[in-house]
């Protein structure tokens, strides 16, 4: 089964069937420009998806409190955890998305210096990767997924591959991520590049996303780590549910602002 045909087999919700436009076509711009920007604006986007994959929590019920322990461990507990519903972060993160749609303007990166050197050395990364490993990128836009979310992966490999580019700053970051072994330490040690990983993977349809890290100040064969990550079906799934639910919130809230001032007028 194709990429593609995993994702739409995975829900069957209407809702969630309403924001999947049913393809993975881009907008064409190029990324960090003005237009980038505009597009991204109140999309759920694979750069800050980690943001929603955290568990949320709900009370427990009557029988369930009863049943806890009567000492120790648990005995206390009044939540249960819950991977399908939105945790703290989530909440934040939706809040941010509705005040972008109010405004019609982007929240303001931080642009410390870390992040510029990052920009500045990714061409050079990219071509460090198609020498050593002889693939051949190309540029990408924007690829939507519906109305409300999307990501922009650093460049496409060939014909059903992605690239995912990080250029670390701090000198000594690159020697944790030598120590990574494959897309489980990935997720384990690194979990919001994991999620921009495979949020990509899902809203591009494509087979496979090449991680890498470069650091040119290292010598050969330290300057770059490179972790090839696999869709994963479960890890697809959790991601449409959590958009399901982020979308929900998002209009729910901007319709409750909107009969909020209605009430005022």
């Amino acid at each position: 089964m194709s990429c593609w045909l995993l994702i739409k087999s995975l829900n069957s919700m209407d809702f969630f069937e309403s924001l999947n436009s049913g393809d993975a076509s881009q907008y064409l711009v190029t990324q960090g420009s003005d237009e980038w920007d505009e597009i991204r604006r109140g999309r759920f986007t694979s750069s800050e998806m980690h943001n929603l994959m955290n568990d949320g929590y709900r009370l427990m019920t009557t029988e369930e409190l009863k049943a806890r322990p009567k000492s120790g461990t648990g005995s206390s507990t009044t939540r249960i955890q819950v991977p399908e519903l939105l945790g703290d972060a989530a909440k934040t993160y939706i809040k941010i998305k509705v005040a972008e749609v109010l405004t019609g303007r982007s929240k303001e990166n931080s642009y410390a210096y870390p992040l510029v050197y990052g920009k500045e050395t990714e061409p050079e990364a990219v071509q460090y990767f198609e020498q050593v490993t002889g693939l051949e990128c190309s540029e990408v836009g924007f690829v939507p997924f519906g109305d409300h979310a999307g990501g922009s992966p650093d460049r496409y490999v060939g014909d059903n591959e992605i690239l995912e580019v990080k250029c670390p700053w701090a000198i000594e970051k690159q020697i944790d991520y030598l120590e990574l072994t494959d897309q489980w330490d990935l997720k384990r040690y690194s979990a919001e590049y994991y999620w921009q990983c495979m949020s990509n993977l899902f809203f591009t349809a494509k087979e496979l996303c090449h991680f890498i890290t470069y650091d040119p100040r290292y010598p050969e064969p330290y300057r770059m780590t490179h972790i090839k990550i696999k869709p994963e079906a479960e890890a697809f799934d959790l991601i449409a549910k959590k958009i399901t639910a982020a979308v929900k919130e998002k209009l729910e809230k901007l319709k409750y602002i909107e009969e909020c001032l209605q009430t005022k007028r």
